[in-house]
C-alpha cells in the first residue's frame, strides 16, 4: 500500500508517518514542498495551519493552507481513486473563526467529491489530541508550567470540559479504518471521557507533584462549555494519567 502523508513534520502527522513507515510504502509532504508524481493508494491529509487565534489575525493565509489546498489533494485523489482521510474538529458546528470555518467548508467539498466522483474518504472528527511532540495545548502548557514554575493561563473559570486523546491512539485507529474497511463517512476520535480544565490541572500537579500558578482571563473567541465524543470509533484509549506521564517525559528530556 503507498500512503501519503501530508504534514508529515508536524505533530500529529509525523505520529502517523512513522507509524505507517515500517509496514507500507509512505512518502512526506508539508506546506512549501514540491509534490511526487505518484499514484498513492491511501491520501491522510493532515497538511493545515493549525492556530485558531492565529487564524483571526491571518484569514487569507488559513484559506490558502486550510481549504485550498484541501481542494489540491482532492483532485489527486479523485484522478488516482485514493481513498483521502481529513481531520476535522469539534468546532465545525458553529464556525467563529476562519480555522473552523475553513475545517466545515473542506468538509462541504469533500462530501461534494464523494457524492459527485465516488470518493472514498473519511472525515475524523479529532477532538483534543495531546502528546509527545506537541509544544502548544492544555496538557502540554500546564504539564511544563508545572515542571518550570511558569504561570499558566486558564481562559474562564476552568470549568469547561474537553476530550484529551493520546497522539498515539490516532495512527491506530486510521489503521483499523482502513484493514477493517469501514464505510465511508464521518467518524469521531476521541476518548469518550470529559475533563475539566480544573480537573486537568489537579491531574498534572499529581503526575508532576508540583504545584501550577494559574492566572484567568476572558476568553478571546467565545468557547463552547463541553466538547467530548459521544461516538468514538476509537477502541481502549490511553488513560489520560498515562499521556500526561508521557507528556512530561518529553518536557523533560527536551529540557535537558
Amino acid at each position: 500500500m503507498m500512503i501519503l502523508v501530508t504534514g508529515h513534520r508536524g505533530f500529529i502527522g509525523s505520529h502517523i508517518y512513522s507509524y505507517f513507515n515500517g509496514n507500507s510504502e509512505v512518502y512526506g509532504f508539508d506546506i512549501g514542498d514540491k509534490l511526487e508524481d505518484r499514484r498513492y493508494d491511501v491520501i491522510i491529509h493532515m497538511a493545515a495551519r493549525g492556530l485558531i487565534r492565529k487564524s483571526i489575525e491571518f484569514p487569507y493565509d488559513y484559506f490558502q493552507d486550510d481549504l485550498s489546498l484541501v481542494v489540491r489533494f482532492l483532485e489527486l485523489a479523485r484522478k488516482n481513486d485514493s481513498v483521502f482521510i481529513f481531520p476535522s474538529s469539534g468546532s465545525t458546528a458553529e464556525p467563529t473563526n476562519p480555522y473552523s470555518l475553513a475545517k466545515k467548508n473542506a468538509e462541504e467539498w469533500i462530501r461534494l467529491y464523494g457524492k459527485l466522483y465516488g470518493l472514498k474518504y473519511y472525515i475524523l472528527r479529532f477532538f483534543n489530541i495531546y502528546g509527545d511532540g506537541a509544544k502548544k495545548g492544555a496538557v502540554y502548557l500546564f504539564t511544563k508550567a508545572a515542571l518550570s514554575g511558569e504561570e499558566a493561563i486558564v481562559y474562564g473559570d476552568g470549568s469547561h470540559i474537553r476530550d484529551f486523546l493520546y497522539v498515539g491512539d490516532v495512527p491506530i485507529t486510521i489503521e483499523r479504518i482502513l484493514n477493517e474497511k469501514y464505510r465511508t463517512g464521518e467518524y469521531e476520535v476521541g476518548s469518550g471521557k470529559g475533563t475539566s480544565v480544573n480537573d486537568l490541572i489537579s491531574l498534572i500537579e499529581k503526575v508532576t507533584g508540583k504545584k501550577i500558578r494559574t492566572r484567568h482571563e476572558d476568553y478571546i473567541v467565545p468557547e463552547a462549555s463541553e466538547l467530548v465524543a459521544k461516538n468514538t470509533i476509537v477502541k481502549n484509549p490511553t488513560p489520560l494519567e498515562v499521556g500526561v506521564e508521557r507528556v512530561m517525559e518529553f518536557i523533560l528530556k527536551d529540557n535537558q
